[in-house]
Order: C-alpha cells, then sequence, then structure tokens
C-alpha cells in the first residue's frame, strides 16, 4: 500500500472518529429528572411510545414521573416507562459553524496574503494579517449559517432503546483501516 493511500485511510479513518464524538455529545436525558432540565412547559417534542406510536403535542407538565403533553387541545399524560424517545428541534450549535468559517476563512486569507506577498515583493508581514482578517470573517459567517439551522433531536431515550455507534481508526504497520460497531 503506497504512502498516499495510507495517508488517505488516516484522514477518513480521523474524520469519521471526530464526526461520531460530535453526535456523541449531544444532550440526552435518560431520565425525566434530567429531562427537566432540557425541556419547559410550551415546547413542542415527539413522543415515541414503547409501541413505537408518535406523538406530537406542546409540553403541559412535566414530573419526576410522567410527561403530560397537549394534543389537539386535549391532554395526553404518559408514564415515565411507558415512553420509548422524546424528540425535539434544537438549533444546531454556533462554534462547530464558527470554527469551520475560521478555517476556512483563514486558509483563503493565506492564500489570497501569499499571493499578495508574491506580487509586493518584501510584503510577506501581511500574510498572517489576510489570514487573521478572512479567518474572522468566516467564522462570523459559519456562526451565522448555523443560527440558521435546526433539526430533531432525541432528547430523552430510555436505556437500551437507541443503538450506538462506535468508530475507530486501526493503524499499525503495514496496514490502515477502520473499525466499526453497532451496539443495540
Amino acid at each position: 500500500m503506497g504512502r498516499t493511500t495510507t495517508t488517505r485511510l488516516v484522514l477518513v479513518a480521523v474524520l469519521l472518529t471526530l464526526s461520531v464524538s460530535a453526535a456523541d455529545a449531544q444532550q440526552l436525558a435518560g431520565s425525566f429528572e434530567q429531562l427537566r432540565v432540557l425541556v419547559k412547559p410550551g415546547d413542542d417534542v415527539r413522543v415515541i411510545d414503547r409501541a413505537g406510536e408518535e406523538v406530537r403535542g406542546a409540553v403541559a407538565e412535566l414530573s419526576s414521573s410522567s410527561l403530560a403533553i397537549m394534543v389537539a387541545g386535549k391532554r395526553r399524560r404518559f408514564a415515565e416507562t411507558d415512553i420509548d424517545a422524546i424528540r425535539a428541534r434544537r438549533a444546531d450549535s454556533l462554534a462547530n459553524g464558527a470554527k469551520w468559517g475560521l478555517a476556512t476563512g483563514a486558509g483563503f486569507g493565506l492564500l489570497a496574503g501569499i499571493s499578495y506577498a508574491a506580487e509586493y515583493e518584501d510584503s510577506y508581514a501581511a500574510i498572517p494579517v489576510f489570514g487573521l482578517i478572512y479567518g474572522g470573517l468566516g467564522a462570523a459567517v459559519g456562526a451565522g449559517i448555523d443560527a440558521l439551522i435546526s433539526s430533531d433531536h432525541v432528547i430523552f431515550a430510555r436505556d437500551g432503546s437507541s443503538a450506538k455507534v462506535t468508530v475507530r481508526p486501526i493503524l499499525m504497520p503495514g496496514r490502515a483501516g477502520v473499525r466499526a460497531s453497532v451496539a443495540f
């Protein structure tokens, strides 16, 4: 296996590991006590019961053992043991957009600075300045884009009700690969 192929495999493994780590970092409650931190009365949720039926409604009341939601003007109560999962819309983290924007902007800024320095001799000090300016602009744009994004997230799950995916790179002399496992 060539050096380029190994480098690509390592890069793919690192990217997969980072993306799985980011997914694991989402907030997930395992009990109604923990769920009280994530939702408040009036929040829209989707409740998936033990039979797999999905009910949409607004949180009316949440205690340590039950959840009441308003569905079409009627109150519906669920015991914690009757619920398999609860989903809610959540805004995307602004931090990851800012990081990607910073990296992309700084990269373009460095290229612009190098181009400027090549055009005007002895102006190499401008390279980091271009990187900083473009990086700052990129971070602002990335955070702005992430502010517009929201998606459904599982905020409550019973133990054993959701799958866990683990991805790890395999790096040995003469070998490179990825080990993936799924646990239910």
